[in-house]
């Protein structure tokens, strides 16, 4: 088949969205399909068989930037004789939308409380745009399926939208086991190792994860923290200062060989506020490092309750307290049982792919 695909930033060294598009480029072409990709930013280190498109995009202010996106994709996807459109990014018409990024009708709710506030956050020209092109994508004449990472996303759209549920499939995404590798042999550490890995520290719960930090602490349990990203690390750093923990956390800012810091981890921990699914949580629990993270993070859904994660509720006021427990609760193990999670961590992954995530998107595609 001819495949166009629509997705802003389109590399390997980017977040999970960006990723998740190279990979998914990556398969099509290895399936045999011509694939052009329809993007802003891109790695031409992805597949040599690929086409990339460039898209103007007017960044003068972030509302210009999404709409101009939208415009300028659909007008390259028109010059294209394709037989499927595929958005990744907020973009219609489309044969397949997939909810890369967060629904923004749910953020705003998680974001900004209150009826009141988010109303007069819908009015900030940014949301608007965002929350006009949403509701675009999401009337069932603009798109033809929708494909979700998650229930939770299914169960999202289902709530704020009124599209097909039967229009709605869920495919979880693919993890590169290659590259994510597990260390699964017996460790006796007296201080484990905590990780968090994201590029928007708030969103992700980073400063649930330092009160957490200090509140095990208070419970007798001494952790190192490690946290990779890139985001200003300030606020944080100054958080930990006055809780009295800063010798217990490390800022490293971003890396490209994140699989190695998995690898050396006891426990990822990741309370995400929002995520449709965190590829990081399966990449974690590929490379053998077991999970703590929340109900609104759809990659939870493929965490078994002790055996290789913990799950806690999302966006709470209690969440520091929720990330103790489980914090304690896994320092408390023996070094076997945390060995033993470490294997289930890995043994969970392993139906996971990416070629069978591109596999099963084609299957409906063709439908």
């Amino acid at each position: 088949m001819k495949i166009a695909v629509i997705r802003s930033e389109c590399s390997f060294t980017k977040g999970g969205a960006e990723r998740y598009a190279a990979n998914l480029c990556r398969e099509l072409c290895e399936l045999g399909h011509e694939v052009w990709v329809l993007a802003e930013i891109f790695a031409n280190d992805i597949h040599p068989d690929l086409k990339h498109v460039p898209i103007k995009v007017n960044r003068t202010t972030s509302s210009r930037r999404n709409r101009s996106f939208n415009k300028n994709a659909q007008k390259e996807a028109l010059k294209l004789n394709v037989d499927h459109v595929i958005a990744l990014s907020r973009s219609y018409p489309s044969d397949a939308f997939r909810v890369s990024d967060p629904l923004h009708c749910f953020w705003m709710k998680i974001r900004y409380p209150g009826k009141i506030h988010q109303f007069l956050q819908s009015l900030n020209p940014r949301h608007k745009a965002i929350l006009e092109i949403e509701k675009a994508i999401l009337d069932p004449n603009n798109t033809r399926m929708i494909v979700t990472n998650s229930k939770l996303s299914k169960k999202i759209i289902g709530e704020y939208y009124d599209y097909p549920q039967e229009r709605i499939h869920v495919i979880y995404n693919g993890v590169d086991h290659s590259q994510f590798t597990a260390d699964t042999s017996l460790r006796k550490r007296e201080t484990l190792e905590l990780l968090f890995v994201g590029q928007d520290f708030k969103r992700k719960g980073l400063g649930p994860v330092i009160e957490a930090v200090a509140l095990a602490k208070n419970d007798g349990y001494i952790c190192q923290l490690r946290v990779i990203g890139r985001d200003n690390p300030s606020p944080y750093q100054e958080q930990a200062k006055k809780l009295g923990i800063l010798d217990l956390v490390t800022f490293e800012g971003p890396t490209r060989q994140v699989q190695d810091a998995y690898r050396e981890a006891d426990l990822f921990v990741f309370p995400s506020l929002y995520d449709p699914f965190a590829n990081v949580v399966l990449e974690s629990l590929a490379c053998g490092l077991p999970a703590i993270t929340t109900t609104t993070n759809g990659s939870s859904e493929i965490i078994t309750e002790g055996e290789d994660g913990y799950v806690i509720e999302g966006a709470t006021d209690h969440l520091a307290t929720d990330i103790a427990a489980c914090i304690s609760t896994f320092c408390a193990l023996s070094n076997e049982a945390r060995q033993q999670m470490r294997q289930q961590s890995r043994t969970t992954t392993e139906s996971y792919t990416i070629r069978g995530n591109a596999e099963q998107f084609i299957a409906h595609l063709s439908q």
